[in-house]
């Protein structure tokens, strides 16, 4: 039991050298790591390729595509000057001071039907495009999207995890939204002050290219070409949401009109959707660059993105496989003078662990479920306990944090003291607000 948690430490420390140290790829690093760590657990060696593989295929079947269209879609705002509008748009009805606040906001309305891996990439243009224009540094624009995305994803029902965790504890699904989302409200908060305030610190090389490339959408060519309205520009990205939220409202329809609701709200499909209507929108402009040629600039521009991304997926997927989780929560559960901070230590040793937010809360919930009835609060204030350790900490087995690493180009040493802080003051930010409640009578 120690053996193995040595082992997984060990492996973790060693790919965070290996990375930021030792300047090792990251795609290889993550292979490598995942395969040798699969290895001294235990497996055969035939066994440690297949789930690497297969937490590889896994990652990659529903992301890749995702990955390309929400590229193309980008490529197509990009040309027709639409981020450029959008982003002006918002800034005047916000105002520069106030955007990450109104991108914590989206990303907290987005994620509750959509998985913060696609929102955030269905949304990487606009990001990108505010932050050329109110020349803040991206990473400020997007961990302020990133924890409006990240509290829905986690704290928020009708999303997979906060479901599952209500249904384990036998928990009431009405009050633990109020509970859950009022713990939200106080990590999302944590996280987007964290951004505003501490991430302007950290400006990178990629700000600059994304200050030129606003510059130069300044004086597109484009203004020979009727330019349509913000809300026309807005319709490659708001038509896939829309459809993605549908799906939460007809997973019980019947018939040949329930089918094609579900079928239109997978995400490869509504992204689909998103691109004909971005295919569209820029006719008018195929003369100048073909739109194939856009297709291309999407495809080269997403495979980096795609392959370490898959890789990330592998390594965690070989963590999970591995069994670690529950030799992780036996030892928690073994720790009762713990008392109020169990459920929430428990899930944050396994978010840290396996870098997932799903594999915390269901684990969690399922080792302390049995306590409920023990414990002195109710079973929906330990859902709220649950989900808010789910949120420490991401870093280099979390796909997400290899998402930001390519996406914005993001240097690792500063993903760390960034994305990986932000993370854990979330987590933090929650517990208070948990804590609030607790003290104001509520259990």
């Amino acid at each position: 039991m120690i053996f193995d948690i040595a082992v997984l430490i060990t492996i973790l420390i060693l790919l965070v050298l290996g990375v930021s140290k030792l300047k090792v790829h990251p795609f290889i690093a993550l292979l490598v790591a995942g395969l040798s760590l699969g290895l001294l657990l235990g497996f055969s060696g035939e066994k440690a390729v297949d789930v690497l593989l297969s937490g590889f295929g896994n990652t990659l079947k529903w992301i890749a595509i995702v990955v390309i269209l929400g590229a193309y879609i980008g490529e197509v705002l990009h040309e027709t000057g639409g981020a450029l509008r959008i982003s002006n748009a918002v800034v005047k009805w916000v105002g520069e001071r106030k955007l990450p606040w109104a991108m914590g906001i989206t990303g907290y309305l987005v994620s509750i039907p959509v998985f913060v891996d696609v929102a955030y990439i269905i949304l990487q243009p606009i990001t990108e495009a505010l932050a050329g224009r109110s020349k803040k540094p991206v990473l400020v624009i997007g961990l302020s999207l990133t924890a409006g995305l990240t509290v829905s994803h986690t704290l928020i029902p009708p999303t997979p995890g906060p479901l599952a965790v209500a249904s384990l504890l036998n928990a009431d699904l009405g009050r633990l939204l109020l509970i859950n989302a009022f713990a939200g409200l106080m990590a999302m908060a944590g996280g987007i002050l964290f951004a505003a305030k501490f991430c302007h610190r950290f400006p990178i090389p990629y700000d600059e290219q994304l200050s030129l490339r606003a510059q130069e959408e300044k004086e597109k060519r484009t203004t020979t070409i009727k330019k349509p309205s913000v809300l026309l520009d807005m319709l490659p990205i708001l038509i896939p949401v829309l459809l993605m939220a549908s799906g939460a409202f007809c997973k019980d329809m019947k018939g040949t009109l329930g089918t094609g609701m579900r079928f239109i709200s997978m995400p490869m499909i509504a992204v689909l959707v998103g691109a004909a209507v971005a295919y569209i929108q820029y006719y008018p402009f195929r003369r100048y660059t073909p739109s194939g040629s856009l297709v291309e600039k999407a495809i080269v521009k997403s495979a980096l993105v795609i392959m370490i991304t898959g890789a990330g997926g592998a390594f965690g997927y070989i963590i999970r496989e591995s069994g670690i989780q529950d030799t992780l929560t036996l030892v928690f559960s073994d720790l009762p003078f713990l008392g109020f901070l169990l459920p929430f230590l428990m899930a944050a040793v396994l978010t840290t662990a396996t870098g997932s937010i799903t594999v915390s809360l269901i684990g969690t919930a399922s080792i302390v479920g049995p306590l409920a009835g023990t414990m002195p609060y109710s079973a929906e204030m330990m859902a709220a306990l649950i989900g808010c350790g789910a949120f420490c900490v991401f870093h280099a087995n979390s796909s997400f944090f290899w998402l930001l690493n390519r996406l914005h180009e993001v240097p690792l040493p500063i993903l760390y003291r960034t994305y990986t802080v932000q993370s854990l003051l979330m987590g933090v930010s929650g517990l208070i607000g948990v804590a609030i409640l607790w003290m104001l009578g509520v259990d």
